[in-house]
């Protein structure tokens, strides 16, 4: 049994094979399933075979989890997060015997799961949703924190749609050693670590943006005035974005592009440029920059392009 999260009342774990019992008695009543747009199980084996398949876990590293009570180790009901890799978004989900309704565990348990979700798995949001008539869910979703966004239809359901950004999560300026941790493993890896320092790094016009969540940091990039002869406006070079693997396609590239982008429209400055390796183009393209020229080699890097975007 592998316990993901405690709180004051409750512990949440990982399924097990027994549970089957109570996915089956909670999807053949009506009350539960009301809101949720789920069909009943046929039968016991139904259940049980889900819970065999059930495989988010090893998958995503998260899922929904069952709810038990810390005194009687009592199953009552499930909560967890949900990845949905055609959107690629988490959602935060929750169901309960209905003996244990307004009694607030929907509420700790959701709670516990975002908590769980921002500083252990380091999501950048997490989504919620609820059918419009639903009011409990609806409460439930704003004690947490989430924000409304829309109503939408989600698989023939109108539902209300919620969001929450990670609170722990901050960009700041940091000095350029401290960028050498990441730098190391992502972009000079089985290299010495002195290959971190960049030429500039210590200019008085470069800046370093370290991206955390609580104190860790996951994600930096480098800024510096650098002028490419192929461009004449007011111009900073971006150099050494560098995300950690285990954190990668959460969106933090994304994140730092645009603070560094605020940061220099602050300055005045009109455009960015880069040189990007062959696998990252397609990130940056997403972020608005464009391919100037040739493809090129960095000794000891590869092949890169040119790259920029006006700001």
């Amino acid at each position: 049994m592998k316990i993901i999260t405690k709180t004051d009342r409750l512990y949440l774990r990982e399924f097990i094979e027994d549970d089957a019992v109570h996915f089956f008695e909670m999807n053949n009543d009506p009350k539960i399933l009301q809101y949720t747009g789920d069909i009943p199980f046929e039968n016991f084996s139904q259940a049980t075979d889900f819970i065999k398949n059930y495989e988010e876990y090893q998958n995503h590293k998260m899922g929904r989890w069952a709810v038990c009570l810390k005194k009687t180790d009592k199953f009552i009901g499930w909560c967890g997060l949900k990845f949905h890799p055609e959107k690629k978004i988490v959602e935060i989900g929750f169901r309960f015997y209905k003996e244990y309704w307004n009694k607030g565990y929907a509420t700790e348990s959701a709670k516990a799961s975002l908590e769980y979700g921002f500083k252990k798995l380091y999501l950048p949001e997490i989504y919620a949703h609820a059918h419009i008539n639903n009011s409990t869910s609806h409460k439930v979703i704003n004690k947490c924190g989430l924000k409304f966004i829309k109503e939408f239809d989600y698989e023939g359901i109108p539902a209300n749609l919620y969001k929450i950004d990670n609170p722990y999560l901050d960009i700041k300026t940091i000095p350029s050693t401290a960028t050498y941790p990441v730098r190391h493993t992502v972009l000079r890896e089985g290299r010495p670590i002195e290959d971190c320092r960049f030429d500039h790094d210590d200019d008085p016009n470069t800046f370093h943006l370290g991206l955390y969540i609580d104190s860790d940091l996951l994600a930096v990039v480098t800024y510096l005035r650098n002028k490419c002869p192929e461009f004449k406006e007011d111009q900073f070079q971006l150099r050494g974005m560098a995300v950690l693997k285990y954190c990668q396609k959460r969106g933090f590239g994304n994140l730092l592009i645009h603070k560094g982008e605020q940061l220099l429209k602050q300055k005045g400055t009109k455009l960015v440029w880069c040189n990007v390796r062959e696998v990252a183009v397609n990130f940056y393209k997403k972020n608005g920059f464009k391919i100037i020229g040739k493809p090129f080699v960095l000794p000891k890097i590869g092949l890169h392009y040119l790259m920029y975007k006006s700001i």
